[in-house]
């Protein structure tokens, strides 16, 4: 991991501990503030933060809802308070993955309490979901899977084509971008959508990662989408349509197009059973 640009450290007085982590698109280094607070420093390797400039400001709007505090932006970089604690998904893997989907749940009530928050620039779920419009399958593309995808198109389709109440969305809020802390959970890395809430927890029936067995568990399936429905005030069945929907969306980004075979061609037969059901 490269160092940190010296640019940062100058222009917001920070003092550089520790790298934390390379997400692709970002470095993260743990830095020590002015006054001797620690702080998350994280670097974009474009020259915006892309896709995430929304959730940025999304986060801001929740700060009061249980939501990582954002403290500086730039525009390819943003400083956050720093956060001690696991990952929710660190909690499911260490052998708690109901203590962690409950906290998911206390997390996504939080942030989608009442009064709706209004935050203006966020990235409608239509755009979100256009690319997979244009999917492709190579002539390796086992046909059930073919036919799964195609399925959970038309079903993305549907969805968008009916949405009446488009509120802010998180975009990506699962176990692995929720950190418990002593004073409660705190979301991270929104991507900061505006579209039909019951897409909000779509995402975590793909997670906690590293779970692959877990998350296939019909009974796992099935436990979540209830609670995760409870949550967010939306039909259980309408939730797992998008939930098909979005693993047919991660399936097509990995394959940049053009599905060949995926190792999630399972679980999104399992999702889309239990969009049907």
């Amino acid at each position: 991991m490269q160092g940190a640009p010296q640019e940062f450290l100058d222009r917001w007085a920070l003092i550089l501990l520790d790298a934390v982590a390379d997400t692709g698109a970002a470095q993260v280094w743990k830095v020590q503030q002015a006054d001797g607070t620690h702080a998350a420093l994280k670097l974009y390797r474009r020259l915006d933060r892309g896709n995430e400039a929304p959730g940025t400001q999304l986060l801001s709007a929740w700060r009061d809802r249980g939501a990582v505090r954002i403290l500086k932006v730039a525009e390819n970089a943003v400083l956050m308070e720093w956060l001690d604690g696991p990952t929710l998904g660190d909690i499911a893997r260490s052998g708690q993955p109901d203590k962690a989907v409950q906290s998911l749940v206390h997390t996504a009530r939080r942030l989608h309490h009442r009064p709706m928050i209004d935050c203006a620039g966020l990235k409608p779920l239509a755009q979100v979901f256009a690319p997979l419009f244009e999917c492709r399958f190579a002539k390796t593309c086992p046909a059930p899977l073919a036919k799964d995808m195609k399925r959970a198109i038309s079903l993305a389709r549907d969805l968008l084509d009916k949405q009446t109440v488009q509120v802010p969305l998180h975009g990506d809020l699962h176990h692995d971008n929720v950190i418990q802390t002593q004073t409660g959970p705190r979301a991270i890395d929104a991507k900061g959508y505006l579209g039909d809430s019951a897409f909000e927890l779509a995402n975590a029936l793909r997670h906690p990662k590293g779970m692959k067995g877990l998350v296939r568990q019909t009974q796992q399936i099935e436990q979540c989408l209830t609670l995760y429905a409870d949550a967010m005030a939306v039909p259980r069945q309408h939730l797992a349509k998008w939930a098909a929907a979005k693993c047919a969306l991660s399936m097509f980004w990995r394959a940049s197009g053009l599905v060949t075979e995926d190792a999630e061609a399972d679980l999104l037969r399992l999702l889309l059973k239990a969009a049907d059901q």
